[in-house]
Parts: structure tokens; sequence; C-alpha cells
């Protein structure tokens, strides 16, 4: 029986205290699993996170962020990917339909962490 391997969890988001409301997103690696050698149909891998670049939002601006482009799917399955229930910084909201960050451009500077992204194929 082999390991399920359609989930990649990624501790990765940190929001740092500065001038302007920061999202301070850290560098992810990529897939541990190797690529099958048997004739067998191929083993679904987990999905692949690229680094992430420091995203930062400027008070007074109204803006988002896409994350789709950080995560992909070595097997060419469609991602999900779901935040953990930690609290953004006020005025950032995650929408996970669109994998985008959204910042309002009201929010105060603020500093959080434990965000967690999950990203899944939905395959076993």
């Amino acid at each position: 029986m082999g390991t399920a391997c359609s989930v990649e969890r990624r501790a990765f988001l940190k929001v740092l205290t500065t001038t302007t409301a920061t999202l301070a997103i850290g560098g992810c690696g990529g897939a541990s699993a190797p690529a099958s050698t048997s004739s067998s149909p191929v083993a679904n891998l987990p999905p692949v996170w690229q680094m992430l670049p420091t995203i930062t939002f400027t008070q007074g601006v109204a803006t988002s962020v896409s994350i789709a482009s950080y995560v992909s799917d070595p097997n060419g399955y469609a991602l999900t990917i779901a935040k953990n229930n930690v609290p953004l910084p006020a005025g950032v909201t995650y929408d996970q339909a669109n994998k985008r960050f959204f910042y309002d451009g009201v929010g105060a500077v603020g500093s959080t962490g434990g965000q967690v992204l999950t990203a899944n194929n939905g395959q076993p």
C-alpha cells in the first residue's frame, strides 16, 4: 500500500510590521518524491511549490496578488489551495477560489505568524 501524496503543506506566510503593510512570503522547495521507473501507472506526485518573492501591500492602495503560479501539479491535475484558519492582518483576505490575497488599502500595518497554505490535487 503506497502513501497518498496529493496534498503538500507549506508554512510560508509571514506578515511583517513596516511602514507599509507587508505580506512576506518565504520560499518553498519542490517535491521530494522520485518519478516512477516501473511500467505501472505513474504515481500521483505531490504539488510542487516554487520560490515565492516578498509581496508588499502599501497602505492606502487596494491591490491583489495571485499565488496560483507558485504551485503546480507534476501530474497535471487542477489544484485547490486552502489557507488555515490563522487570521490575516486587518484588510488582507484570501480568496481560495481565485488563489489570490486581497488588500483593501485601509487595513493597518500588522504582523501575524502561523499562516499555512495547503495545495491539493484531489487525487488519492
